[in-house]
């Protein structure tokens, strides 16, 4: 068996478009402002969020990886000048990805697991699927040998 790994890379700006679309979705309200910075959060935070014991529906229909973890996201206003914070749960950001890659028809397998990863300067959904070899299928022959 073999795995295909794939990775798409998104800038904050695409990832703030993505968001944008999904929270107007899900009645869920995001700072003003561009997003200049995400991470990943600690355990509390994971705690203390209450949105992550509702089931989205990429997240069930598509294969997300449900993640226990959440993402700070900092929001900077060229308006006000101000720092604004917004957690959000790693499997909401992954959902509003995968959303993002259907309205832009960027392909997604439905069968291969999606997670969430986030470098310095980006946010990633990382692709993958197993593929099996004609060795690795089960034969649909019955065997002779009894």
């Amino acid at each position: 068996m073999t795995t295909e790994i794939r990775r798409l890379i998104f800038s904050n700006e695409e990832a703030l478009e993505a968001l944008k679309a999904y929270s107007q979705k899900t009645e869920f309200t995001l700072p003003e402002g561009k997003v200049v910075r995400a991470r990943f959060g600690g355990n509390a935070e994971y705690e203390i969020y209450s949105i992550k014991k509702t089931k989205l529906a990429p997240e069930s229909d598509y294969n997300i990886k449900n993640s226990q973890r959440t993402v700070t996201l900092t929001f900077f206003s060229d308006k006000t000048l101000e720092q604004k914070f917004c957690n959000v749960t790693a499997s909401y950001l992954c959902s509003a990805l995968v959303e993002y890659c259907f309205k832009n028809k960027i392909v997604l397998p439905r069968e291969a697991e999606k997670a969430l990863d986030i470098t310095d300067f980006n946010i990633c959904l990382d692709v993958n699927m197993e593929s099996f070899t004609d060795e690795d299928k089960p034969s649909d022959r019955l065997s002779l040998d009894t």
